[in-house]
């Protein structure tokens, strides 16, 4: 199974994402802040990180940013969740290969098919 970031502020969204993960046999990490994000994602090198776009301390976006330039996000694929509106999301979200944009609230049944396509070899 894979190890995965959930990097979120609100503690009842990242506890439910994060049992969720737990239940499916996964190792998950938890951190309720963008610069918390920026350094654990180093720290820890996840499989993958699932993380809220607006975040005190930095935004999802702008920890991106950071672990872009370190390199993580070569390798590192990243869900980002909001509940801001989809299309204004998606100005701010990289699109690449490695990076996915999902709704709040979660839609679990989605969260895991996205965990599945990003770590086809985590299973």
């Amino acid at each position: 199974m894979a190890r995965i970031l959930v990097a979120d502020d609100s503690v009842p969204i990242a506890m439910l994402v994060s049992e969720f993960l737990r239940m499916r046999g996964h190792q998950v990490a938890v951190v309720h802040d963008g610069v918390a994000a920026s350094v654990q994602s180093q720290d820890l090198q996840p499989d993958l990180i699932i993380m809220d776009i607006q975040m005190p301390g930095a935004y999802g976006t702008t920890a991106y940013k950071t672990l872009e330039s370190a390199g993580v996000t070569a390798k590192t694929p990243i869900i980002f969740m909001t509940s801001v509106n989809l299309e204004q999301a998606r100005k701010l979200v990289p699109d690449t290969k490695l990076t996915r944009l999902l709704a709040k609230p979660v839609d679990l049944p989605l969260l895991e098919s996205t965990v599945a396509e990003m770590l086809p070899d985590k299973r």
